[in-house]
Parts: C-alpha cells; structure tokens; sequence
C-alpha cells in the first residue's frame, strides 16, 4: 500500500512538472516537446515507480512516416513507450483524455489526435481527415483494441485506425506491449514494481494489400496474428520468428 501511493504522489508530482513544462514548449518550441518533456516524464514516472522497460526490435521501425499498432493491458503501457520510442511520434486518443489536466492540455497543443470512444460512422470519417496528415509525418501510434484488455487477451479490433492505414498507403508496424498488466491491470489503482517489454515487429506493407473493404480485412488479420504470435509464445522467439508464420506480407 505504502508503495501504491509512493508512486501516485510521484505521478502527479512529475506530470504537474512537465505539464507545466510542456505547455510552454508546445507553444514556444514545439519540435522539441517529446525530446524535452515527454520522454523525461514518462521515464521519471517509470523510474519512481521502479518500472523497467526493455525494448526490442528498433530496427524495424521505418524511415518514413508509419502507423505502430499496439495491443494494450495498461496505462503504464503509454510511459513505457513514450519513455522508450526513439522517434517522433503522434497518438490517437480517446475524447475523454482532452479534458485531464496538463496530459490532455499538452497533447492538444502539440497536435495529438482524438476520436469518439464508440468507433461510430463520425469517428470513422474524422479519422479519415488524418492521412494527408499521417502521410507527412511523424509516426502514428494507434491502440487498435480501443480500451485496455483487463486480462491481457487480445480484444477485437476497431477497424478505423485499418480504414485510415489504408487511404494513406503507410507501412503498419506491430508492437507488442507485455508486462503491464502485473504492474496495474485495468480496474486497479495499485501500482507494483516490474518490467514492461515492448518488441516492434517487422512492418507490413500496406501497398501490397488489396484496395477498399478486401485490403483493410487482410491488414487487420495480419497485424492481429503477428501480435497474437508473440503474446502466445511463451518461449519468446524474436519478432522475425514471430513473423515467419505470421503471415506478413
């Protein structure tokens, strides 16, 4: 118990800090808002908590602006690759998460997407208003599920972040996020020490994909057995292996 609130006085005290922070980067300089703020929040939050992350598989991550797919079984997932990522990236979030302070603040000024939580036809056509912005960049990061998974199984996916990987012709990379769930599972304020592992798998090509309802189905059929090969594999073969039978185009 001692330790749970440890780490909460922790995370308020860090994201009180770098939301202050950050606003005023996101204003006067912009560019430098995950280098500066992000990265350090989230590895100061880690650290406080006594949360390791071990990163596997960078070198699959694309030169050009992509999409990275993730699987999601807690909240410590999102400082364990913002603390971790070394690109620039942008995320699409839920609604709600505009309105938390200094988090939702900052992610709005620095340009982070939000969408309606019930993937209905209107999210689908805001998402759509993404790609011309997706195609120039940075790197999207997208949890496909939607929510966190409260036992760590994958849940079915929303097809929107698929609807726009395909408009705007982006590679798609796996990332398979596991450890979280020991650390605060979903529907738990109590944080316990441990180890996150993020793999990044090898990138799919969207291009080679059929077009229209066709190449959108067999994306997300290809992005859910890569993860699915991972997080079932419990002698934790290399994502290359992982991908020999995955599928991948």
């Amino acid at each position: 118990m001692l330790r749970t609130v440890i780490s909460w006085i922790a995370i308020v005290f860090w994201t009180t800090v770098f939301g202050v922070w950050g606003v005023f980067l996101s204003i006067v300089f912009p560019s430098r808002i995950t280098r500066y703020a992000i990265r350090p929040w989230a590895q100061l939050v880690l650290k406080s908590c006594g949360v390791r992350v071990e990163l596997e598989g960078v070198e699959n991550l694309p030169k050009e602006p992509s999409i990275i797919m993730y699987n999601h079984q807690s909240t410590f997932d999102i400082f364990a690759f913002a603390a971790s990522l070394p690109i620039e990236w942008k995320a699409v979030m839920k609604q709600e998460v505009a309105s938390i302070p200094f988090v939702g603040w900052v992610s709005k000024l620095t340009g982070h997407y939000f969408v309606a939580r019930d993937n209905s036809s209107r999210d689908v056509q805001e998402i759509r208003k993404l790609v011309e912005k997706i195609k120039s960049g940075p790197s999207v990061l997208i949890a496909p599920e939607g929510t966190r998974s409260s036992d760590g199984k994958l849940l079915p996916f929303k097809k929107g972040g698929f609807v726009v990987a395909m408009y705007a012709g982006v590679p798609v990379v796996p990332m398979v996020i596991t450890g979280g769930k020991d650390i605060m599972p979903k529907g738990s304020l109590s944080i316990r020490p441990g180890t996150i592992r993020i793999n990044i798998l090898p990138p799919i090509d969207t291009k080679k994909l059929p077009s229209g309802k066709e190449g959108r189905e067999e994306l997300l059929r290809l992005v859910r057995e890569a993860m699915l090969g991972f997080l079932d594999d419990s002698e934790g073969k290399t994502a290359d292996e992982v991908l020999k039978t995955s599928h991948t185009v």
